[in-house]
């Protein structure tokens, strides 16, 4: 077969500026996965973007080629409220405890969150007598944060943030930034922000979807426009090392199917490196090559798997057997779409978020309800 050259202009590393040449997977058009829509959205017609993947050879991030800016994902109507989730809350109360014993944080001390959400993990610290603040860009569930008392500014994190931020004498112990950096399209102007802010003695933690647990388990569904790169522990040490910032430890932890916390700290501050940084590190070099070449590979299983799932649920129609969805994740969009589950394969989900209830999965158009509509209507399937 001859190969064709393609049809895309060059796109480049959104961490290091390098040209991107690598091709991960193409979902070609795909609809914005946390607009979920209402009755009156569904015959108004809905616009979709390309979901195209790209890896960066020079620097080990994973990022897609296109995406619509920020203000389309976050906005006054965010649907993504993380205090619904029992077990991320005790996951949130666990790091708490574990951060302030490891740091020796006293109360009183400033914990600053960026992305803070409805202020879920910011209560934690509240609770232990530490000062709190959270920077959030979506006005509905900041709202939330402050309706649990939790001092919530609504704005974009970034330089000029930071830079006021500093300004106001803003001075945190402990800076978070959890599940934050793949919702940020401009990484620069993003990381700059922390180097504005860090002094010798504050450390910053962040959590991250890791790439390799994504790719050897196939994890296609963590790809959506919302999540503009997915990262190794290779790419996120480069990508602060560019800006005066020092990976000093990490830790694999189980969440979302795989997941990376990073300490990070200024370039010339104490904190020494974690004894298993650099093996990580080089645990971290073999597997993005082995991933890169094994590419191909992932591309078939990804159908094998769309394909498999819109097999039984047609199977499952054909013997008469009923399926009921269970939860309406953002994850959801790309594994219904890219299966072409419709609700003739899938007549319904459910969700304990009552701001999803009611409304309906982009592009395929299932309805998603409470949870209690499970126990009457008993379905013979439950697709989690």
């Amino acid at each position: 077969m001859i190969g064709l050259p393609s049809p895309f202009p060059p796109r480049f590393c959104r961490a290091c500026g390098a040209a991107l040449h690598r091709e991960v997977i193409d979902f070609g058009a795909m609809p914005i996965s946390n607009s979920l829509l209402d009755s009156n959205e569904i015959g108004a017609g809905e616009t979709f973007y390309p979901l195209r993947v790209l890896a960066c050879d020079a620097c080990h991030l994973v990022q897609l080629a296109d995406s619509p800016p920020a203000e389309v994902h976050f906005h006054a109507n965010y649907l993504y409220f993380s205090s619904f989730s029992r077990s991320w809350l005790a996951h949130c109360e666990a790091f708490a405890a574990g951060a302030i014993a490891r740091f020796g944080l006293e109360p009183g001390a400033l914990v600053l969150e960026i992305a803070s959400n409805d202020g879920y993990l910011l209560t934690f610290f509240r609770d232990r007598g530490f000062a709190t603040l959270g920077i959030e860009p979506s006005a509905s569930v900041a709202e939330a944060a402050r309706a649990k008392g939790i001092d919530t500014e609504i704005r974009f994190f970034g330089r000029d943030t930071a830079a006021d931020l500093k300004a106001r004498g803003i001075a945190p112990s402990l800076i978070i930034a959890n599940n934050v950096f793949a919702h940020v399209p401009d990484l620069s102007d993003f990381v700059e922000g922390f180097a504005v802010l860090l002094d010798e003695r504050t450390v910053l933690t962040a959590e991250v979807h890791y790439f390799r647990a994504l790719f050897d388990g196939v994890q296609f569904d963590s790809f959506y426009h919302e999540h503009y790169a997915y990262y190794t522990i290779r790419a996120a040490q480069r990508l602060f090392a560019r800006h005066g910032l020092r990976l000093f430890d990490v830790e694999l932890l189980p969440t979302h199917g795989g997941s990376l916390r990073f300490y990070v700290c200024r370039e010339d501050a104490d904190f020494a490196d974690g004894p298993q940084l650099a093996s990580h590190l080089a645990e971290d070099d073999a597997a993005f090559a082995r991933m890169v070449e094994g590419l191909d590979a992932f591309r078939e299983r990804v159908f094998t798997v769309g394909e498999d799932l819109r097999r039984f649920l047609a199977d499952a129609r054909r013997a008469g057997l009923t399926v009921a969805g269970f939860g309406a994740p953002a994850k959801a969009p790309t594994l219904l779409n890219f299966a072409r589950i419709t609700r003739n394969e899938l007549a319904c989900t459910v969700d304990s978020n009552p701001a999803k209830q009611g409304r309906f999965i982009p592009g395929v158009h299932i309805p998603i309800h409470a949870p209690a509509m499970l126990e009457p209507a008993t379905p013979d399937y439950v697709l989690i």
